[in-house]
């Protein structure tokens, strides 16, 4: 099974990857509050890898998860990012005699922990988070225990892949939009049909080794700042520097004349 890739996995609150971890938030916050109604007295917590290998703690029943989690982030190691880089089950009865993680574990014990569990949350077989079980007590990881963790992991997976397709979805629906924007911008400069206009659009991707969605942004950003300097003189905006203006002219009429 594939683990997340990067070796240097960093605190990044800043979300910046294609799906917005915030619509996932809710679903994950209700399934750490039973999770620690199942398992009495732990701190339960769930984290999540983005592309750039950065991890964030989504969700978390307390202060002490966050404080736990950070610290795994700063010292680059622990139980938890163990779980999110090699995709396995990780479980510490007893934290005052652990020997691994020797930078993380005695801060850990300074902040209270005992015992941990960490699952992995895996996407399409690859891991991309985990869920933590903290204790500040020598809790006896049992089989059912273990069992439940594994369940409300197959729990949180399923809400960030449902997040993750609306996301896809949305992000398409927007490239969609604007290379349709695009296209009627070449049907309206050069008097063409959707069918013909669209055919340029491709062709000048083609060409310039640029992909479609990106080139379509730029053709309407270009349009949107010649249309701003216009209105500029109608007292409409502020108008661009004559410096700004031009660059955008002979980019935009670069672009045209390459169609």
């Amino acid at each position: 099974m594939d683990s997340w890739p990067p070796e240097n996995l960093v605190n990044h609150r800043s979300w910046s990857s294609v799906w917005r971890a915030e619509h996932a938030i809710p679903v994950l916050d209700s399934i750490i509050d039973v999770a620690r109604e199942l398992v009495p007295g732990t701190h339960v917590g769930i984290c999540i890898a983005e592309s750039t290998g950065a991890l964030s703690t989504l969700a978390g029943t307390d202060q002490l998860v966050f404080e736990l989690d950070d610290l795994q982030y700063a010292m680059d190691e622990g139980p938890s990012l163990t779980t999110v880089r090699d995709g396995h089950t990780v479980i510490i009865d007893d934290a005052e005699s652990e020997h691994r993680w020797p930078r993380f574990i005695p801060h850990a014990v300074n902040l209270g922990l005992r015992s941990q569990l960490s699952v992995p949350i895996e996407v399409e077989e690859q891991t991309v988070g985990g869920l933590t079980f903290y204790s500040t007590t020598h809790t006896h990881l049992d089989t059912d225990r273990l069992a439940h963790a594994r369940l409300f992991a197959a729990q949180a997976s399923l809400a960030v892949t449902q997040t993750r397709r609306e996301s896809h979805l949305a992000a398409a629906l927007q490239s969609s939009r604007t290379i349709g924007k695009a296209t009627g911008l070449i049907m309206e400069r050069f008097d063409l049909d959707d069918e013909d206009a669209f055919e340029r659009l491709s062709r000048l991707s083609q060409m310039s080794n640029v992909k479609l969605r990106d080139l379509a942004a730029h053709l309407v950003k270009q349009s949107n700042d010649l249309r701003h300097v216009a209105d500029a003189s109608t007292g409409h905006v502020h108008q661009p520097s004559a410096g700004h203006a031009t660059r955008d002219q002979d980019e935009a009429t670069d672009l045209v004349v390459r169609l």
